[in-house]
């Protein structure tokens, strides 16, 4: 390694490749990130998805990926019959998990043995559910949780939305718990960084907001098509939105201009049935594709938390761009001046902003030169904010040295 450089473990339960979904392609664009500043990334998996271990071997190195040995506890027949009576009869704590449920404590011995053998200055966990790996590394090496989210009662934003609770929710003492195991916890929007630093005041961990780092392609050159894209995975949230769209929005706009189409890219292609005006186009290995098929993008999430990384992917392709409210999470500064907003629940507004998109061609290319120049921008902050986190970590071999910590992306 170069002087000034840093060795830096993370510690995932969410491969980075395939890239196929908004949680993978934050860790993989964050581990890019440090490796361009010239950084030594080793990658440690613990195996709770399908992953691909030859894509990530030529991310990171075939020495430096480390798929760990202890698989993350499962209950057993009588506790989730247990918890699934719990949900039905709507008790609170059913559907809440402690905070190291989803992890195996033998995985922290593996952890530790890769430390002796390699050296680490700083550690990266992703996810609250992951904080435990800090405790297997010393206190000279910095402690970094990428919480991408907040899980302390996560379960409630569903069940206000009218839809059956996914992944992982905890309460807000467990996930404080696991807040304080980090010298520093990285919040993924401005309000969830106020809300986590509110939390652990008067403890030694600090809270830095460091959002996704986007990957900024060439600006997409969008097609003449009278059509919009909408990308995403096969989660719920993405699922029920583009359902929204497709019953409440998709008609108006139909209406007014009869060979309009929804293109859908991603798993939430595979979710929805082939009808009318809807274009499944699937998988896309590049999104550039995606993009380049459609004159606008569309985002008609209706619920979520976090940053919608979907969004930030548009932005950067320099998309003409109609949202939802939730659909904009955590991006207020740039509500109507890089994309048109919508109610959650307004299919009409939500409409209009389309129909008026399509019929002005010189109001697409100032929402796309809106959306690139707000998508360079926001990766300039959060560079900015990462290499502030490190920088109280450069090895000693380094003290006195200009080092730039992080690389403009």
């Amino acid at each position: 390694m170069s002087a000034g450089s840093l060795r830096i473990l993370m510690v995932s339960p969410v491969p980075t490749d395939p890239p196929d979904a908004g949680n993978r392609v934050r860790i993989m664009t964050l581990a890019q990130g440090l490796i361009q500043a010239g950084h030594e990334v080793h990658f440690a998996y613990i195996p709770l998805e399908p992953y691909d271990l030859v894509a990530m071997q030529s991310r990171y190195g075939s020495t430096r990926v480390h798929v760990l040995n202890a698989v993350p506890p499962r209950p057993g027949p009588l506790a989730r019959m247990a918890r699934k009576l719990g949900r039905f009869l709507n008790i609170e704590r059913a559907f809440m998990w402690r905070l190291d449920d989803w992890y195996s404590a033998a995985a922290n011995a593996e952890l530790a043995a890769l430390h002796a053998q390699h050296r680490y200055d700083v550690v990266f966990a992703e996810y609250v559910f992951a904080s435990k790996a800090l405790e297997a590394l010393p206190p000279d090496c910095l402690r970094v949780l990428d919480t991408h989210d907040c899980f302390g009662l996560r379960h409630r934003a569903y069940l206000k939305a009218g839809m059956r609770p996914q992944w992982f929710s905890t309460s807000l003492e467990e996930e404080e718990r696991g807040f304080r195991r980090a010298d520093i916890v990285l919040a993924i929007q401005a309000s969830e960084a106020r809300d986590f630093a509110t939390r652990v005041a008067g403890s030694s961990t600090r809270v830095l907001q460091v959002g996704h780092l986007i990957d900024m392609p060439v600006s997409s050159n969008p097609s003449a098509r009278q059509a919009a894209v909408f990308v995403g995975s096969g989660n719920p949230i993405n699922t029920t939105g583009a359902r929204h769209f497709i019953d409440n929005v998709l008609p108006i706009v139909r209406r007014a201009k009869p060979g309009f189409e929804l293109l859908l890219a991603g798993a939430v292609s595979n979710e929805i049935e082939a009808q009318p005006g809807i274009v499944r186009l699937g998988f896309v290995p590049q999104l550039a594709d995606a993009f380049d098929a459609a004159m606008i993008a569309i985002n008609p999430v209706r619920a979520g938390t976090g940053i919608n990384i979907k969004l930030l992917d548009a932005m950067a392709a320099g998309m003409p761009i109609v949202t939802t409210r939730s659909g904009a999470r955590g991006l207020d500064a740039y509500f109507e001046r890089a994309f048109c907003v919508a109610d959650d629940d307004d299919a009409q507004s939500f409409a209009d902003s389309i129909l008026r998109l399509l019929d002005d061609a010189a109001l697409r290319r100032q929402f796309a030169e809106a959306a690139r120049a707000a998508a360079q921008e926001w990766n300039s902050e959060q560079v900015a904010a990462l290499a502030t986190a490190l920088a109280s970590h450069v090895p000693q071999a380094a003290k006195g040295e200009k080092k730039i910590l992080m690389p403009s992306i």
